[in-house]
């Protein structure tokens, strides 16, 4: 992979993506956190369609639905999002190339119908 993965964001950056692998997926383990925090990325690191920036991808629009339901605003990450996301920044991706995921109870579902299904982590399944 020609691209690089730049892990050179800031302190805000990184509460930021700790405070996403909160609201996404509070009752996961270290790893399902860390696979949220690496949907973000990715979407940052790989796509032209999304947006160039950790915050702005957060942020865009109808992608995460913490951010549009007031979630994202009422969590604070605990100790085991920060250790997701020191996971993450040591190099650790199992995500292969993820840049979504759902926790829907069917699984005919947008996702499972326009996009790759990657695998299941806990209540999450990735897609790309």
């Amino acid at each position: 992979d020609s691209l690089i993965k730049n892990k050179d964001w800031d302190a805000e950056d990184s509460y930021l993506l700790a405070k996403i692998a909160m609201a996404e997926a509070e009752g996961e383990d270290v790893e399902g956190k860390a696979f949220v925090i690496l949907v973000v990325l990715n979407r940052v690191w790989y796509k032209d369609e999304f947006e160039d920036t950790i915050h702005d991808v957060i942020y865009e629009k109808n992608q995460f639905s913490p951010i549009s339901d007031g979630r994202f605003d009422r969590v604070e990450p605990n100790e085991e999002c920060y250790e997701a996301l020191e996971m993450v920044m040591l190099g650790w991706d199992k995500s292969n190339g993820a840049l979504y995921f759902e926790s829907e109870k069917s699984a005919d579902n947008w996702h499972s119908r326009h996009l790759d299904y990657l695998f299941t982590h806990g209540g999450h399944r990735f897609y790309k």
